[in-house]
């Protein structure tokens, strides 16, 4: 008996059809997570002094200016990465990950990146918006001891502290150029807020004709000295031998404030050089250290520097007495 089977095909409650609006939604989402995005960034030189408080209020900046635009889900995709001296870096899932780090490192962080990572849906277009907001903030003393470490023996760290480098960035990945400027601004608003450290206008200066100073300055002792000298001799009241012991005792002490000049003008150039404006990362014991090193380093800067114009004004005074002391020397 030949019967007929009839096979009745139910669907899955899960299967997704290929005319189902589910496909499509998740071929548009593939499409615009794949897009490249454009780019928006800004950096600083700012001499920002950042502790932890500041990158905290950093990240609920950012966390309250990615809420305002109600992205898709409502947490937030966060990355921090960490870097410190000698090659050591550290990367968290979380900023609470980060808050709760070991805080007795001693190498000195060099810098912190913090990424987020989200997604916005524009009901007006009907379409997906993508983000992604890096902000960074580098120690420029770190760095510079770091460079201080690496760089051949010929290089001096005061050249190495004439070194501007960049201290913040902010580099936004947007699909809505208006939304992206938020977050610039937002960043920009962070920099104004952070205490910065002082320049002297003066040191600023003199650092731009600093490699002037001890050619220039050896060159004025030497003009002082030959006026002084050539207004207070008297030939007439010389003879052969007093001029021939005069010219000796002479150029000896030609020499010689040439040599002293030398290493007080040398190291009135080296101390104008040496001095840095601080901008750094204090979130460690390492950061701590580093930043009392430098400080002292700016102190003895100044100090070396007040003691080389004092040291050349004495100089220039002393040459004045050349020709009498010359004449004691020679009687």
């Amino acid at each position: 008996m030949n019967g007929i089977v009839e096979v009745v095909e139910h669907e899955s409650p899960g299967m997704i059809r290929h005319d189902d609006a589910q496909i499509d939604l998740f071929f548009k989402m593939h499409q615009k997570i794949n897009a490249k995005n454009e780019e928006v960034s800004k950096s600083y030189k700012n001499n920002i002094l950042v502790k932890f408080s500041d990158i905290k209020e950093l990240h609920f900046k950012t966390v309250q200016s990615v809420n305002s635009l109600k992205p898709i889900k409502s947490n937030i995709n966060v990355r921090i990465a960490v870097s410190h001296n000698e090659g050591e870096s550290e990367k968290f899932n979380s900023f609470e990950e980060f808050e709760s780090r070991n805080l007795t490192n001693p190498n000195p962080t060099s810098d912190i990146l913090l990424i987020y990572s989200f997604s916005v849906y524009d009901k007006e277009e009907n379409d997906f918006e993508n983000y992604k907001i890096m902000a960074h903030v580098r120690s420029r003393v770190a760095e510079l001891h770091q460079i201080e470490k690496e760089a051949p023996p010929f290089i001096s760290s005061a050249l190495i502290s004439n070194i501007v480098t960049t201290t913040a960035k902010i580099t936004v990945h947007y699909s809505d150029y208006v939304k992206a400027r938020h977050f610039t601004a937002m960043f920009d608003e962070w920099i104004r807020g952070c205490d910065e450290s002082k320049n002297i206008d003066i040191i600023n200066k003199l650092k731009k004709v600093s490699h002037l100073i001890s050619k220039f300055g050896k060159l004025s002792i030497y003009a002082v000295l030959g006026f002084f000298t050539v207004t207070a001799i008297d030939i007439s009241v010389l003879n052969y031998n007093e001029v021939l012991k005069f010219l000796v005792a002479y150029a000896s002490i030609f020499v010689i404030v040439g040599g002293v000049s030398e290493v007080i003008l040398r190291k009135l150039e080296l101390s104008i050089d040496s001095y840095l404006a601080l901008s750094y990362l204090n979130i460690n014991k390492g950061d701590a250290k580093l930043i009392s090193d430098f400080s002292e380093r700016n102190r003895s800067s100044i100090i070396w520097s007040l003691f080389g114009v004092i040291g050349t004004i004495g100089l220039g005074i002393a040459t004045s007495a050349s020709y009498d002391f010359i004449k004691w020397l020679i009687a």
